[in-house]
């Protein structure tokens, strides 16, 4: 999750980071369209690092707001933020990662939430 940033760009990302969360897990509706799977996302944001589990739309409106961002951490430490897209065709919003040096999207390589 390289995302070779630099400079002005990466101090944007730096001060993000000051209110970003780590997402750790997602819900799903399996076999639904891309825009329409992930429901939820989770991560340890409660007190004593409480895992905690928010809807989608909670997080978008976190997202335009600039309330929080929101990231996917990979085993070597490297960050794909998240992103609010919004479907061509139908004209929902829904979370995706930056891409990065993989072509999956981050969040859906997550576990699901229990």
């Amino acid at each position: 999750m390289n995302n070779g940033l630099t400079g002005g760009v990466r101090s944007i990302f730096a001060a993000a980071l000051s209110n970003s969360r780590q997402v750790k897990c997602i819900k799903q509706n399996i076999g639904k369209e891309r825009h329409l799977i992930i429901t939820h996302i989770g991560g340890d944001w409660g007190i004593n690092n409480a895992r905690i589990v928010i809807t989608e739309a909670d997080a978008i409106r976190h997202i335009k707001n600039k309330i929080h961002s929101y990231f996917v951490q990979d085993a070597k430490g490297d960050k794909a933020f998240v992103e609010v897209i919004e479907h061509k065709q139908s004209g929902k919003e829904f979370l995706k990662t930056i891409p990065d040096y993989t072509k999956a999207d981050n969040l859906l390589l997550l576990p699901q939430c229990v």
